[in-house]
């Protein structure tokens, strides 16, 4: 190996680790890493229920079926409760409205495992979250005439 090779991928490694962080550090902070958090392990999670569905009996499969219904429940509500907390778009954390409205994303393992209150309740949170935004608009807009 020259020099010149062994220069040049220790110039690109250096350039590689400076424009990325950790992937802790990509995700953010706060409300926005725990909706996206949330979001991403619920999408994530379907792959493993299906490959131990296959494995399991039916009457395993369908107890693992439960467990995962309450699991993406849980997403939902961890959604809903993060909205709660920051209601008004403008005084959100930059970014969260569009973590939020990212939500319908868990329309997917709703869709695979057949959970029909987040295949209702997905595209809601979403529609939900597009209402806060125009409430405030409206509201704003009644304040200034």
């Amino acid at each position: 190996m020259t020099s010149w090779t062994l220069s040049k991928k220790t110039t690109t490694a250096k350039k590689a680790g400076q424009m990325t962080g950790s992937l802790r550090e990509q995700l953010g902070t706060g409300a926005n890493f725990r909706a996206r958090v949330t979001i991403i392990g619920a999408l994530v999670s379907i792959f493993p229920l299906i490959g131990i569905a296959v494995l399991l009996p039916d009457d395993g499969r369908t107890a693992l079926y439960w467990i995962y219904w309450a699991l993406l429940t849980g997403c939902l509500f961890h959604l809903l409760w993060i909205l709660v907390q920051n209601p008004t778009p403008s005084r959100r954390p930059p970014l969260l409205t569009r973590d939020l409205a990212m939500g319908w994303a868990l329309l997917l393992p709703s869709l695979l495992s057949s959970f029909w209150p987040g295949i209702i309740g997905a595209p809601l949170f979403t529609v939900l979250v597009g209402a806060t935004w125009v409430a405030e608009k409206i509201r704003n807009r009644s304040v200034a005439s």
